[in-house]
């Protein structure tokens, strides 16, 4: 019973359920959890304290497989272009190496407090990301879900954006704190962009591009956020071109080199955009990524000391652990504006 929660779980969160209506298949999964914990589904539709604290640990457990099915499903592709991904549940070890003959050894990595320190590094050193805990509460959305006010495959997106989102912003953090570490042909300060003295320039970005394509032997790619990437525009513009840029609300590519938009997203419980708009990322397009990413693997439910909701019941949360290290070691290009 518990394997066929888990695979119609899934499945609903990864929009594989075929022949039933999203509605027939929530419902369907809530009747399974009704069944298989021995609550019924009449009145509000939700699981009573007692019956709850009869069952959570395999409820736990259940939750536990299916984030870790789909939570994966969501990362793994996010961070494709500048960041490398490693899911340690994979058989990955937590072991980089720097490459030799290169001109800054410095590793930016996130400690257990979520701040950055400076990691000096030597030519072949190995070294190891630390790792952080992550958490999202999901108690209080699971119960909705039991009592039909929220739909599965939206609350396990939910769930996966988040983790992504919180990941990028600090990436961006780590990134941002690597200014200055090259010289002025590869980070550099402009007053700003089009024709006037010191603005940025689609000379400047192809200069640029060129020289790290010449220290790595990689194409490159332009990262920003959308508010980023408008600051940048080709000398010669045609109407399909200027319809791209209406469509998507920048240039997709400028002088052959593609720009890639970072989502964006707000520092937790306020208005301020986590990632800064005034800066732009020129990066090699190799296999040997200056980011690291590190998931020790399996996410874990647990329950929060002392946190209940307003109906008693008791909070409990995702946890997983992520590492995140940009390694100064690779050659790339930081515009700020």
């Amino acid at each position: 019973m518990q394997k066929n929660i888990v695979k119609l779980a899934v499945d609903l969160a990864k929009g594989k359920v075929q022949n039933f209506s999203a509605q027939e298949s929530n419902d369907t999964l809530r009747k399974a959890f009704a069944d298989l914990f021995e609550f019924s589904l009449e009145g509000n539709g939700t699981i009573d304290r007692k019956t709850f604290r009869k069952h959570k640990n395999d409820i736990f457990e259940i939750l536990e497989v299916i984030v870790n099915e789909t939570l994966q499903e969501g990362l793994k592709g996010q961070f494709d272009g500048f960041a490398e991904y490693r899911n340690l549940a994979w058989g990955d070890e937590n072991l980089f190496t720097t490459p030799a003959n290169q001109i800054f050894r410095i590793a930016l990595v996130s400690d257990g407090n979520s701040n950055l320190r400076r990691q000096r590094l030597r030519d072949g050193q190995e070294f190891s990301v630390s790792l952080d805990t992550y958490a999202i509460k999901i108690g209080e959305d699971f119960h909705r879900f039991l009592a039909g006010k929220v739909d599965w495959a939206e609350m396990m997106a939910g769930i996966a954006e988040s983790f992504k989102r919180d990941l990028t912003a600090r990436i961006a953090k780590a990134v941002m704190n690597s200014y200055g570490e090259y010289g002025a042909t590869y980070h550099n300060t402009f007053t700003g962009t089009g024709e006037a003295v010191g603005a940025f320039s689609e000379q400047d970005l192809l200069e640029m591009a060129m020289h790290i394509k010449a220290r790595t032997g990689s194409d490159v790619a332009v990262y920003g956020t959308k508010l980023a990437l408008r600051k940048i525009a080709p000398s010669v513009q045609t109407e399909a071109m200027k319809a791209g840029y209406n469509s998507v609300g920048y240039y997709g590519e400028v002088a052959g080199i593609k720009l890639v938009e970072i989502e964006q997203s707000h520092d937790y419980g306020t208005d301020n955009f986590a990632i800064d708009n005034q800066f732009v990322l020129l990066l090699p397009q190799n296999a040997d990524k200056m980011v690291k990413v590190i998931n020790e693997g399996d996410a874990i439910v647990q329950e929060q000391n002392g946190g209940t909701t307003s109906d008693m019941m008791q909070e409990y949360f995702i946890a997983n652990r992520f590492g995140i290290a940009v390694i100064c070691t690779k050659v790339f290009g930081f515009v700020k504006f």
